[in-house]
């Protein structure tokens, strides 16, 4: 569920130190990069020279987070229009925090400095918005520099989580909402998005070249004030990185013409079937997975258990799904909790190795950071489980403990008696009760409660100790839900600590 962004990491490796049932790493390996050359092997039209945007004064800017090259793309765009004989001023916004803060640059390209009163793009006068991150580009600085009838902008999809991520796990992105703003403060006509972090990523091997990718896009739609020769002498003139950011620049130019193209070449087209939203196949999907999980008897007793409570919940509120939607996804959750039978099979049985091996180059030497519990010890100074580092020699012991699975639930168990165990088991029971009263005793009163209740494993996150604090926490959230169960009249969804 969560891989390191090789882009951005500052590779002191602190994550390790943090708690979860693995953690891989990968040592004598190189991230895959691509750069310009492989375009001579891709079959692409040749690309015409963009226009180049006339008149006086051209105000553009770019909205991103530091550490990403904002300033550099600035600078570049800068240094172009400055090798065509423009006048250039431009201003660096970088707000208190040096990486993943805020940053504007502001770059404003005319013909007569008399007509550039100051670097900072005046309200309402941004000509070409380059948001290299949504959250940044929506900002209240951000906004009040666009307008409908001025402002084009190419827009980077990418979905860059805020830190507040890590203290709000449910924090909602809201990348449609941030689309939808700047749809309405820039001239609709004139907004390209592309999702820039993850093709450079795929093409080049690093996110970090994105900006340029964007570039690319702006200048092959003649959104720019200056050439793409300007800017490619610009490039070579930096003298960090040339060839894989000219690279960049040339596939944001060819994005800007066969974006599909360009998301194939980067193995990022979805060829796949769409993806199922009906009940059926949700709880199909769910249905497979607890057959490898477990077995073919253990899917069953999923299946039964969830048809039992839509039975129920039509025959209260006929058409309706939403209680059973919420039982097949949360019913699954505590079924499939992730011991030490699973995390042997995810690494063995799944393609994730070989997924993670083909992102490098070189031969892969593993390492594997693991806390089992049969002999780990606690750790004085975080008073959790220490971890500790196993090599690739590891991965047959993953393919024994795979194979080992059938013993899960039963007396022979080694790991059933740990604390973990014992807690998964009894939150699989305590459910399944829930799920008789919602068969037996469901009716119109009680179908928000019954929702309420069915969700509460949504809160349950993390491993060992982390696991262990939050099934603390949902179960006071629970008691207080069952305790509304027989008088259903006095609960209040809005003011449900659940909620």
């Amino acid at each position: 569920k969560r891989t390191i962004n090789q882009s951005a990491c500052n590779k002191d490796f602190s994550c390790i130190d943090g708690f979860c049932p693995s953690f891989v790493v990968l040592e004598g390996v190189q991230k895959k990069q691509r750069n310009v050359e492989m375009m001579e092997q891709v079959e692409f039209q040749k690309l015409p020279d963009p226009e180049v945007v006339q008149g006086s004064t051209y105000n553009i800017l770019i909205a991103g987070i530091g550490g990403t090259g904002v300033s550099t793309a600035g600078a570049i765009l800068g240094m172009a229009a400055h090798l065509e004989g423009r006048r250039v001023m431009a201003l660096d916004q970088t707000g208190m925090a040096q990486k993943f803060g805020a940053v504007h640059s502001h770059i404003r390209i005319g013909s007569d400095q008399s007509d550039m009163h100051g670097g900072r793009v005046p309200a309402g006068m941004t000509d070409l918005l380059l948001a290299v991150d949504l959250m940044v580009a929506t900002s209240v600085d951000s906004l009040e520099k666009f307008s409908p009838d001025r402002t084009s902008a190419v827009i980077n999809t990418h979905e860059e989580m805020p830190a507040t991520f890590i203290s709000n796990r449910d924090l909602d992105y809201g990348k449609g909402s941030m689309l939808s703003i700047l749809a309405r403060v820039c001239s609709t006509e004139k907004l390209s998005t592309i999702d820039a972090s993850g093709i450079t990523a795929a093409l080049m091997g690093n996110s970090i070249t994105a900006n340029l990718f964007l570039l690319g896009v702006a200048s092959q739609k003649g959104l720019l004030p200056v050439s793409v020769q300007a800017i490619e002498r610009a490039l070579e003139l930096n003298g960090m990185g040339v060839e894989p950011n000219k690279a960049a620049f040339l596939w944001g130019r060819y994005a800007a013409v066969e974006p599909a193209v360009v998301m194939q070449h980067a193995g990022l087209a979805d060829n796949s079937e769409p993806l199922a939203t009906s009940l059926d196949d949700v709880i199909l999907y769910r249905e497979r997975f607890l057959v490898e999980y477990q077995n073919s008897k253990y899917s069953a007793r999923y299946r039964a258990g969830v048809e039992r409570v839509r039975q129920a919940e039509q025959r209260v509120q006929p058409g309706s799904n939403i209680l059973t939607n919420a039982v097949a996804k949360n019913y699954f959750k505590l079924l499939a909790y992730k011991d030490e039978y699973e995390v042997a099979r995810l690494h063995i049985k799944t393609p994730f190795l070989k997924d993670v091996s083909e992102s490098f180059m070189g031969k892969a030497s593993f390492k594997f950071y693991l806390s089992p519990p049969i002999f780990s010890r606690i750790d004085p100074v975080t008073g959790r489980p220490r971890k500790y580092e196993f090599g690739g020699w590891v991965l047959p012991v993953f393919r024994v403990l795979a194979g080992l699975k059938f013993l899960r639930g039963t007396f022979f168990n080694p790991f059933g008696y740990s604390t973990e165990h014992r807690s998964a088991q009894r939150l699989i029971c305590e459910y399944e009760k829930l799920m008789d009263r919602f068969v037996n005793e469901l009716d119109s009163t009680r179908m928000d409660l019954a929702i309420e209740l069915a969700q509460f494993p949504q809160k349950i996150r993390g491993y060992g100790p982390v696991r262990n604090a939050s099934i603390q926490s949902v179960d006071m959230i629970k008691e207080e839900l069952v305790e509304f169960w027989n008088k259903p009249e006095k609960f209040n969804p809005s003011k449900s600590k659940a909620a």
